[in-house]
């Protein structure tokens, strides 16, 4: 990997100038100087080259290409659905300037907030102030520019990291991402030790050395500092900012996909850091458990997000949701039988990270033993709000109907047991049972891949009432 692979073309051009109007010979940066290793180079070269990219900076020679484009998958275009749309004017960057392993741009993080309640960070390169991409690891056509990246364009990763807001407009959050080039751009080649099927038909690899992983997120105005550990080395590094921020950056290594690297949690998981430090003098031990939140996030056990607090239209008891439950059994034309689960909404739901919850259990499956669907979009307080199952087997099916809310949490092991056991979620609403007719199958509810018991069959959109 060359020194700053980011600049290559900028320095090569640069260096071409130089020649053509002086005397003096650049070496390695003339255009013909192509190789990778510095070995036969003298160090007098080295310097120079070091001098230049400096200068290059700071000149600005390193020229910005064309802004890059939007991602995809429309993100923050919908203002009552999904993640919601950008709020104006939300959008800053934070004090947060980490070294790239192998030199250049460092990488940065800004944070914004949507019309859906949430606060979302994005992760990627920084140049003049900006987040960027770099035209590298196939991206961009490897024209050794800055991309500017919109909040539409995302960043590393998915793009975009969002988490509900608390009461006082404070996000808390933190990721892991695994094996991103270091364009910090959408994947435009795949990782080395990438498993059949983990990557894109006819992506090239990218060079083991162009591989990061990032360690990120925003721990809040309490958190000081947190602990990690790289080669068996300790380090420490001071949080940044009123947000707690955090951004840690190391190389990946050949087949790490396999691990399952990519998460994210109330605390730092699956990473390096394994202590939070916060500033009255408490510290977070992360174990091998921290994974499952709740009381076991910590050791010693406390409550986290800390210093989260739920928005107060957030904050509903059972006795404020609590509604009766329609349940109409509906015979197809397949003398088969689905459920259509109905009730009117009490509250208003707003934020991206709240809705409803629709569960049912299914009988005479081995593995995964119950269906659900999920709301996503805004809803009214008296709004409708209805799924109907894929056809279901014959035998007793019962579930529940709940309101789940952001950041929920759980004060002692026993409700953290209790949630992953019985899948609580949230507020329960109502609950059901009823008897689908019919003589008992044999067959693996789970073998059935067209329209699944597991799965809702319905097509509403669900919006506000006008």
């Amino acid at each position: 990997m060359t020194l700053l692979p980011q600049v290559r073309s900028q320095l090569h051009e640069a260096a071409g100038r130089r020649a053509s109007s002086r005397t003096r010979r650049l070496g390695p940066f003339g255009r013909g100087g192509q190789r990778r290793g510095w070995h036969r180079t003298p160090l007098i070269s080295l310097a120079v080259g070091l001098s230049l990219a400096g200068a290059a900076f700071a000149s600005g020679v390193i020229q910005f290409g064309s802004p890059a484009p939007k991602s995809p998958v429309g993100l923050f275009t919908a203002p009552t659905t999904g993640d919601g749309a950008l709020t104006p004017g939300s959008v800053r960057m934070l004090p947060v300037s980490t070294p790239d392993p192998a030199g250049g741009a460092p990488w940065g993080i800004r944070e914004f907030s949507t019309s859906r309640g949430l606060g979302c960070i994005e992760v990627a390169r920084l140049a003049g102030g900006k987040l960027v991409a770099l035209g590298q690891d196939n991206a961009f056509g490897n024209d050794g520019r800055f991309h500017e990246l919109s909040v539409a364009s995302g960043g590393a990763g998915f793009g975009d990291w969002c988490s509900a807001l608390d009461r006082y407009d404070r996000l808390y959050i933190n990721q892991t991402w695994g094996e991103q080039p270091a364009s910090a751009w959408l994947s435009r080649c795949y990782a080395p030790g990438s498993p059949p099927g983990g990557h894109m038909r006819n992506e090239p690899p990218c060079p083991v050395g162009d591989e990061r992983n990032l360690y990120f997120g925003l721990l809040g105005p309490d958190a000081e500092s947190v602990t990690y550990v790289l080669g068996g080395q300790r380090h420490t590094l001071a949080t940044s900012g009123p947000e707690g921020a955090y951004l840690i950056v190391t190389r990946s290594t050949p087949g790490q996909l396999l691990t399952g690297v990519g998460a994210g949690g109330v605390v730092p998981v699956d990473g390096p850091i394994t202590e939070i430090h916060y500033r009255d003098g408490a510290t977070c031990h992360l174990t091998s458990r921290s994974w499952i939140g709740g009381a076991y996030a910590c050791t010693p056990s406390m409550q986290v997000p800390v210093g989260y607090v739920a928005p107060q239209a957030l904050s509903y008891t059972h006795a404020q949701v609590e509604t009766p439950l329609q349940v109409k059994l509906i015979r197809t034309r397949n003398e088969r039988y689905e459920l259509r689960l109905t009730f009117k909404s009490r509250v208003a739901l707003t934020n991206a990270q709240s809705g409803y919850n629709f569960i049912w259990y299914v009988p005479g499956a081995l593995h995964e033993n119950h269906g659900g669907y999920r709301t996503e979009s805004d809803i009214a307080a008296g709004q409708t709000v209805s799924t109907t199952t894929c056809p279901l087997p014959p035998g007793d099916i019962h579930g529940t109907v709940s309101l789940y809310e952001p950041n929920e949490v759980f004060k002692s092991k026993t409700e953290v047991v209790y949630a992953f056991k019985y899948e609580k979620v949230g507020v329960l609403v109502a609950g059901f049972s009823v008897h689908i007719p019919g003589a008992p199958s044999r067959i693996n509810p789970e073998a059935q891949r067209e329209h699944s018991p597991f799965a809702s069959c319905s097509v509403r959109v669900l919006r506000p009432h006008s």
